[in-house]
């Protein structure tokens, strides 16, 4: 078997064994795992190895031209596949000693997922790893067992089953189309494919998900979910969707309502959240214009994202587990009695871990953020609108990581309750040396790019504007932090804003909303009445057709009794589904046409 593979067949062996072996052993095996994965990515940086396998396969699929498992090293699939491997086996050291069994299990399935993803070589085999990935996120998410955790567990798999089936639906219109299921650009199905997509990239308003899911898992789950899923969908969009300027305005679009929201965010995974979505804009953007130069970018921000996002997301881990909670008020306004030292001085690692992550997303030099956003600057350069709303987000990232870091360890102070372990410490400083490493030496990344951009990234005007993007948000922090560790003062003001607006225009408004709501609610009662005689009568209908033993004539002839109606109402549901997303595609196709 290929080496390449081990990733993603590993988990069959290892994780029923997870379940009957000591912890002790346990941890073995995962971390036996994880250095699978750091020795697979290394693999891959050095360029070594091909991949074109099929498993799984049988004469009827052979005679069909289908194969259910088919592996091919695509050059996209290939920088993916490095960054999940080599953030994957940070991500299970990170969690060593605190996930439990279910957690690991489901964790090792999650990486081989997001691996299988960037191996697929048909939609078969894209989609069975898709699913799978959709159902570990959200088994990752109710695996922490708590209320929350159980909601936002249904929520986000509900956005990822509707995600992979219009996905599927997709895949079935390019088949009957094409009479093939190669990974290429959709020649039929295209809407389904956006939407599929989109909903695991987090295009808005598609996005709900992700701020809901990642904060309500336990904090070893969210490294290793920031780290997966989102990226997953932006290696959809550059593999399958074809490049236009529309979907790279979606990626600026999501670049700066991201970084907007996160802003007023008062827990530290809710603004690295949202801050997922903000990043992802910046991908979506350059592998969305199709340009060599920033697919290049898109695609190397996509493993340098996944390095530096994960750093953080441990950071605020070690927070959680050394505090006891991730609210940025109880952080730096604790109890007299509770109050203790600055957090940078008793957690040290997880300090320097949050500084340069922050450091890194903000697109500081010489930290590896900066590699890749140079290149997407220059990949975007000649569409004006794209170029400088990412430039606006990069000063709001520069703005929020300034208040994630003062707020979480300069001046929070709240008592220590549990120190961190080794394991947790060895993969914060693990990915902080990433950090550095891929941005003072840039050229260690240049044989997995796709088109093998130039990496001499380090020029005076490129130097200049990253650190005057950075030192602009760090001022505007300094100028505005009081009103950011009070995130209630924005929205006050905003509601300031609309209330005098409103005194103008209340009266009117007040009597239109007053007539549509009683307009509205007499058409409600109509409906209702309706409904109830429709179903009365509906009723008594069937119970005048219903066969009865003994009884003759000639519409008597179905026992309507013997119907599952549930399962009927189900394949109502689905058949209106169908023939609304059926209507959506050939209508697209004659509005285009």
């Amino acid at each position: 078997m290929n080496f390449l593979l081990i990733p993603v067949v590993a988990p069959v062996i290892i994780t029923p064994l997870l379940f009957i072996v000591s912890d002790r052993w346990r941890r073995f095996l995962t971390f036996l795992y994880s250095l699978s994965l750091f020795a697979v990515a290394i693999y891959i940086l050095t360029g070594a190895g091909s991949l074109n396998e099929t498993l799984l396969g049988s004469d009827f699929l052979a005679q069909t031209g289908l194969s259910l498992l088919t592996f091919k090293l695509h050059p996209y699939g290939k920088i993916a596949a490095f960054g999940f491997t080599l953030v994957g086996s940070f991500g299970l050291l990170y969690g060593l000693k605190l996930s439990t069994t279910g957690e690991q299990a489901v964790s090792i399935w999650a990486i081989a997922s997001a691996i299988g993803v960037s191996y697929a070589g048909n939609f078969l085999t894209f989609l069975l790893f898709w699913e799978l990935l959709s159902l570990a996120a959200a088994a990752l998410v109710y695996l922490k067992k708590t209320a929350k955790s159980i909601k936002m567990a249904t929520r986000l798999l509900v956005f990822q089953l509707v995600g992979g089936f219009a996905l599927t639906v997709g895949i079935v219109l390019q088949y009957c189309a094409t009479g093939s299921l190669d990974l290429a650009i959709p020649e039929a199905g295209l809407p389904f494919f956006i939407i599929g997509i989109g909903i695991k990239t987090a295009f808005i308003p598609l996005h709900l998900w992700v701020p809901w899911g990642y904060p309500a898992a336990s904090f070893p789950s969210s490294v290793l979910l920031a780290a997966l899923c989102t990226k997953v969908g932006v290696y959809g969009v550059a593999r399958i969707l074809p490049a236009s300027e529309a979907i790279a305005l979606m990626g600026a679009c999501m670049a700066l309502v991201g970084v907007s929201i996160a802003l007023i965010q008062g827990e530290l995974r809710r603004l690295l959240s949202y801050h997922i979505i903000s990043q992802v804009g910046y991908m979506v953007a350059g592998v969305g214009l199709g340009l060599a130069s920033s697919v290049d970018g898109g695609l190397l921000h996509l493993v340098n994202h996944m390095i530096y996002k994960a750093l953080l997301f441990m950071s605020a881990g070690a927070v959680i587990m050394a505090t006891g909670t991730e609210k940025i008020h109880e952080l730096h306004h604790p109890a007299s009695e509770d109050e203790g030292p600055p957090l940078w001085r008793v957690i040290p690692i997880a300090a320097i871990g949050a500084i340069v992550g922050a450091l890194s997303i903000a697109g500081m030099p010489p930290f590896n953020g900066y590699v890749s956003k140079y290149l997407l600057k220059n990949g975007t350069h000649d569409f004006p609108l794209i170029y400088w709303v990412l430039q606006v987000a990069s000063v709001g990232t520069a703005l929020s990581f300034a208040k994630f870091v003062y707020f979480a360890f300069i001046k929070g102070r709240l008592k220590i309750k549990q120190q961190l372990n080794i394991s947790m410490q060895a993969a914060i400083l693990g990915l902080a040396a990433c950090c550095v490493l891929f941005g003072v030496f840039p050229g260690l990344l240049k044989p997995i790019l796709p088109f093998q951009t130039d990496l001499h990234v380090y020029s005076v005007s490129g130097v200049l504007m990253a650190s005057g993007l950075v030192g602009g948000g760090i001022l505007l922090f300094a100028l505005f932090s009081r009103q950011l560790e009070k995130e209630s003062i924005i929205q006050e003001r905003l509601a300031e804003v609309a209330c005098r607006f409103g005194r103008a225009v209340a009266r009117p408004v007040v009597s239109l909303w007053h007539f549509i709501i009683s307009t509205g609610q007499a058409a409600i009662n109509y409906l209702k009445a309706a409904f109830a005689s429709l179903y009365q009568n509906s009723f008594k209908l069937l119970q005048r057709l219903d066969y009865q033993p003994g009884q003759s004539g000639p519409f008597l002839t179905i026992n309507f009794s013997n119907i599952d109606f549930d399962i009927a109402l189900v394949m109502i549901i689905f058949g209106i589904i169908l023939v609304v997303l059926f209507s959506l595609q050939f209508g697209l196709q004659a509005f285009i046409g």
